[in-house]
């Protein structure tokens, strides 16, 4: 199984993306074998396209359905806890509060793969990430 982070999948839909051919080639890849995403990675691709990119409303909305309909959603909030004493036990400050849910949503389900182009996944424990 493989987590699917926001700014991959980000790439994937925004065709000016620095990332977007590198996503292509991955997704060739991932929709191979079993992927997922949760939630939170909705609220923070709609978020970011939105907001930082500002997409326009057809892209906003395309994306939005096809992670509705298109892929295993996990439910995130069982994993809040987790993730700020993740946050609070880090001595690094580069992880965000949706990277924390994210690595301990993997971490209880057993996920050891993320698609991400974020290096600050590289280097922690049990997570090998694509990039």
């Amino acid at each position: 199984m493989i987590f699917l982070d926001a700014n991959y999948i980000i790439a994937w839909f925004v065709e000016e993306h620095e990332f977007h051919e590198r996503a292509k080639e991955i997704d060739e890849i991932v929709t191979k074998k079993e992927s997922i995403i949760s939630r939170l990675v909705i609220a923070e691709v709609i978020t970011v396209l939105n907001m930082k990119i500002k997409a326009n409303n057809e892209l906003i909305e395309k994306t939005y359905s096809q992670l509705n309909n298109n892929f295993d959603i996990i439910e995130d909030h069982y994993f809040y806890d987790k993730a700020i004493a993740k946050i609070l036990n880090y001595d690094e400050k580069d992880l965000s509060l949706f990277d924390c849910v994210y690595m301990s949503l993997m971490e209880e389900l057993g996920i050891r793969k993320i698609v991400s182009f974020d290096k600050h996944f590289d280097n922690k424990e049990n997570i090998i990430r694509i990039h």
